[in-house]
């Protein structure tokens, strides 16, 4: 019984009883705890239950309707991922060592929790490429895994802890199930999830010592490669629903008169000038039109959209950030009575038409431009992303980074990465603007956009863009006659 009268059954190992019993007699307030990572639906601590007695604490929190009705099929996640942990022990898979489980009855509801002992200096992995050592262990532990029968949909280098001595550990196998050995399939799925933060996925030179290490099968291989950007393709419309729901990255809040706000976690410091500024909006608007008004408000930029809209460019913003793309920071995104408004850092300094009619860039600074701008569209297009919207004006260029921005994102739409005709709709439009411009080494910035895309291309495993040149020049000549040239000489 803890000391808010709640109550907590428990199944532990007899050397941990007594400590996590006095633990949460007192309330789980021990100030030696510490937050290690939170969310909607976990929280994991760690701390020590009695003196050399390191552990971490994971709490799972029934949220929806779904979370209440999967615990009560499958059993409580916390004692769920002890078994499920003692069974990787049983089987000879290294994994971090399972004390104890349980779960906690109160007025609110109930809420499991699984105790793992810590192990001193280990650290996940990164997200993303990995040192040879590591993705050679990381091979290594990956094939053990699956030859024991490890069927986990969620593992990634997250869930994985390198301890000092670079030996690594399975953690978080909340989702993993026990089965036979895996099939050509699983593996090549579980390889494919592995590799996602990768550009090339199992493909790309990073992950070559992971792929030695673990020695898939030709047809294996095959199937990863493949499945690769099936996974990139549903990972990005998932990232984008994080734009409107609480997560890690959002922070969704209802204030009184059906208010709703989801706020960028990232933009912190701008939270209080959106709220400021969405309570004193000016009564002339900078820009209007049918979709709705633009104006400034100190650092911010707000655009007003009806509520679907308004949804949609916020998610926008957020696919970008998955695929790699610079642009402009997203702040907030607030809804009321059927109106958007949609808040992002404003980026200082000319767009690249005011640069190009001025002719202030150096050739240097003009194929760094084109450099950057090729790269970030490439990704895009490599990441099934159009932006309808593509022109100088809406470009960006960052003197300090040399990246250069996307700033009006009303345009981007989630395609296919295969739809040629429409990314050289985008091209074309970009180019045609480019040629307008009649610079002194056009053919030199133009062949630098070009090897730069195309580069992003490949780095990206992207589809090959076989004819893309020829229909990029036929929609570039179809729309330098269809409008009159913005920049003159």
């Amino acid at each position: 019984m803890t000391s808010d009268g709640a109550r907590c059954t428990l199944l532990a190992s007899p050397d941990v009883i007594d400590p996590l019993a006095a633990w949460f007699a007192a309330g789980s307030s021990n100030p030696t705890f510490r937050s290690v990572k939170t969310s909607r639906v976990r929280e994991t601590v760690e701390g020590e239950l009695a003196p050399g007695l390191a552990v971490h604490v994971k709490f799972h929190r029934a949220v929806t309707l779904a979370d209440r009705a999967r615990d009560a099929w499958r059993g409580a996640r916390g004692l769920v991922e002890l078994d499920r942990l003692r069974e990787a022990t049983r089987r000879l898979v290294p994994c971090v060592e399972g004390l104890a489980a349980g779960r906690i009855e109160t007025a609110d509801g109930s809420r499991s929790f699984v105790v793992t002992r810590s192990s001193p200096g280990a650290n996940p992995l990164p997200r993303g490429p990995l040192s040879a050592e590591q993705a050679t262990a990381a091979g290594r532990l990956l094939r053990l895994a699956h030859d024991a029968g490890l069927h986990a949909r969620d593992l990634h280098p997250g869930n994985v802890l390198c301890r000092p001595d670079g030996s690594l550990l399975l953690c978080d196998l909340t989702s993993a199930t026990w089965t036979e050995p895996l099939d050509a399939s699983d593996r090549a799925r579980g390889l494919a999830f592995f590799c996602q933060d990768l550009d090339g996925g199992v493909g790309d030179p990073a992950a070559s010592p992971l792929i030695r290490a673990y020695s898939p099968t030709p047809l294996t291989l095959a199937r990863a490669t493949l499945l690769a950007r099936r996974l990139r393709a549903r990972a990005l419309v998932a990232f984008g629903r994080r734009a409107t729901r609480a997560c890690r990255h959002t922070d969704a809040v209802r204030e009184p008169g059906d208010v709703r706000w989801f706020l960028a976690r990232e933009a912190a410091a701008l939270h209080d000038a959106a709220r400021a500024a969405a309570a004193s909006p000016p009564r002339e608007a900078k820009k209007s039109g049918r979709r709705g008004a633009v104006w400034f408000a100190g650092p911010l930029v707000v655009k007003q959209r009806a509520t679907a809209p308004a949804q949609r460019l916020f998610q926008a913003s957020y696919r970008l950030r998955f695929a790699g793309v610079p642009a402009a920071t997203p702040v907030a995104l607030r809804l009321h009575h059927g109106i958007g408004l949609v808040f992002a850092a404003r980026v200082e300094g000319p767009d690249l038409r005011d640069e190009l009619r001025a002719n202030a860039l150096s050739t240097r600074a003009l194929c760094d431009a084109a450099r950057a701008l090729g790269r970030s569209v490439g990704r895009l297009h490599s990441h099934g992303l159009r932006n309808r919207d593509l022109k100088l004006e809406n470009l960006v260029r960052d003197p300090s980074t040399g990246l250069v921005l996307m700033v009006d994102l009303d345009g981007v739409r989630a395609k296919s990465s295969c739809d040629g005709r429409g990314q050289a709709h985008d091209l074309g439009r970009l180019l045609a603007a480019v040629d307008e411009c009649r610079l002194a080494d056009h053919a030199l910035v133009v062949r630098t956009f070009w090897r730069s895309y195309l580069a992003a291309r490949r780095c990206l495993r992207s589809t090959p863009a076989n004819d893309l040149r020829r229909r990029t020049a036929v929609r570039a000549r179809a729309w330098a006659r269809s409008h009159t040239p913005t920049i003159a000489r």
